[in-house]
């Protein structure tokens, strides 16, 4: 495990010395303000993350400190910790400065400079690709070695996609869907440097992590895997799921083959679909319900995602709550023999920055909201079920070829989250086996250059014209959450 930090490698020591290294500013950094004397809890110092300086996401409210919400035009001075602050106080974590958002996390790439912000985190595995969203700003600080963990949340994937576009780990821990009108498909968590520093963060122990290499084999019941590179979520107008790069099935089918090398793995299937594409549609009005409230200024993907969700009826959000609530049961018949099941996380590299942007600029934010999904459409189902899932980079991150990562979806509690960790943990130690010294092998898990997200067909083909269905957005990717001023808890828009 990381020892604490000592003055001489602080976040602001680190800062000044990537800064001075790269010529980046702060907010490229991923760094959205820091603050000017830590936030800790002196009642806390023997929690799990005592002694570890984190960056808190722009969304939330610490005490005396301005939250942007990712957007100048928002920032407001906080009066109080928000229960998701006084939670990371908890633990015995220092709280050192935020971490740049998308605007309300409504998004799942993060470009400040479409609301009034200047420019936005800057991915080092290639500067010309999107670092994702929402929590952007955490997974690049990270990935930049600025700090080692940090605060992030995931309402549709906002930890799993940025964590993923910048070859880390990302980890949505097992959280309940709240109930209400409005189910809440966001999780709180962290974006860290490595599972090992991802288990301590979350304070899981066990599953072979820390003291073993693997699980003890004949004392845990075998695990059953299953697969599938098929699309989940999309516009039910196409005529079928949209395309994923070659280049990642190969690599997600290679991953799930290496996952049987596990002890605990009794072999791997392949999965169906777990429901029909339209079905996504009802998730989708729930996504744009949470954005209704959002208050102005606006960029132009949350505008439309309020303006979606303002034309909703009370039966409309009650029919797609009603769906949220029996979509566990429903994707535990559809997958009744498998514990976990692996699929790719992105379905191509990050695209080029501006490349969903452009769209809602062109007055189509449809569209942008269709490519979104279409690059992410796997991981929101793992929100709305409230099931554990984490992303893993199947290579070390290299200059400008992006690392392929998987995800690994629990189905329902049949694994823990030790469990997944150190699935995750072996099969990027299997990889390394088989690349290792071997060039070539080791290509065969990466991409390079931006992805084309255009070559992933999102376009509607009925008629001619776009569906734009009113959901938060492809991911949820919180991605983000819709949260506005003066609330104490983000709410993911996102779907992904």
């Amino acid at each position: 495990m990381a020892p604490p930090r000592t003055p001489a490698t602080s976040t602001t020591a680190r800062l000044r010395s990537v800064r001075e290294s790269t010529g980046l500013s702060e907010e490229e950094l991923g760094v959205a303000r820091m603050y000017a004397a830590p936030h800790v809890d002196a009642s806390a110092a023997t929690g799990p993350l005592s002694g570890t300086e984190i960056l808190v996401k722009d969304l939330q409210q610490v005490e005396g400190e301005t939250t942007g919400f990712g957007s100048p035009a928002h920032a407001c001075t906080a009066a109080a910790d928000d229960a998701v602050v006084r939670h990371l106080l908890s633990t015995g974590a220092s709280l050192v400065g935020a971490s740049v958002s998308s605007q309300f996390g409504a998004t799942v790439y993060t470009e400040p400079a479409l609301v009034g912000g200047g420019a936005g985190p800057v991915n080092p595995v290639d500067p010309l690709m999107t670092s994702g969203g929402s929590s952007s700003g955490a997974a690049v600080a990270v990935a930049r070695g600025i700090v080692d963990i940090a605060h992030a949340s995931d309402g549709g994937g906002s930890i799993r996609v940025p964590a993923a576009a910048v070859g880390l780990p990302g980890f949505k821990p097992a959280h309940r869907v709240a109930g209400g009108p409005l189910p809440d498909p966001t999780a709180q968590g962290f974006i860290a440097a490595d599972i090992a520093l991802t288990a301590r963060a979350y304070g899981i122990t066990g599953g072979g992590l820390c003291t073993a290499p693997h699980p003890d084999p004949a004392s845990a019941v075998p695990l059953r895997l299953g697969m599938t590179t098929v699309p989940f979520h999309g516009d039910p107008g196409q005529a079928g799921p949209t395309s994923v790069d070659p280049r990642i099935t190969a690599a997600t089918t290679a991953a799930a083959a290496l996952l049987v090398t596990h002890p605990r793995v009794a072999g791997v299937s392949p999965v169906p679909a777990p429901y029909p594409p339209a079905r996504f549609a009802l998730f989708a009005e729930l996504m744009a319900a949470r954005c209704a409230s959002l208050p102005d200024p606006l960029g132009p993907m949350p505008r439309w995602l309020r303006n979606r969700g303002t034309q909703l009826t009370a039966s409309d959000t009650a029919a797609a709550a009603s769906a949220v609530s029996r979509l566990p049961d429903e994707v535990m018949q559809a997958w009744p023999r498998v514990d976990v099941v692996v699929t790719p996380m992105l379905a191509c590299a990050p695209p080029p920055v501006g490349a969903f942007s452009a769209l809602s600029s062109a007055g189509s934010p449809g569209l942008d909201f269709l490519a979104q999904t279409a690059w992410t459409p796997w991981a929101t189902l793992w929100n709305l079920t409230g099931w554990a899932a984490l992303s893993v980079p199947l290579v070390p991150a290299a200059p400008g070829r992006w690392p392929v990562s998987v995800h690994l979806g629990a189905v329902g509690d049949r694994v823990d989250a030790a469990t997944l960790l150190a699935l995750g943990a072996h099969l990027q130690a299997a990889v390394a086996d088989l690349v290792a010294g071997d060039d070539a092998a080791a290509e065969a898990f990466t991409c390079p250059g931006p992805g084309d997200v255009e070559a992933l067909g999102f376009r509607p083909v009925r008629s001619g014209r776009l569906h734009a269905h009113p959901h938060g957005h492809g991911h949820g990717h919180g991605h983000g959450h819709a949260q506005a001023p003066g609330h104490s808890q983000t709410e993911d828009a996102r779907d992904r």
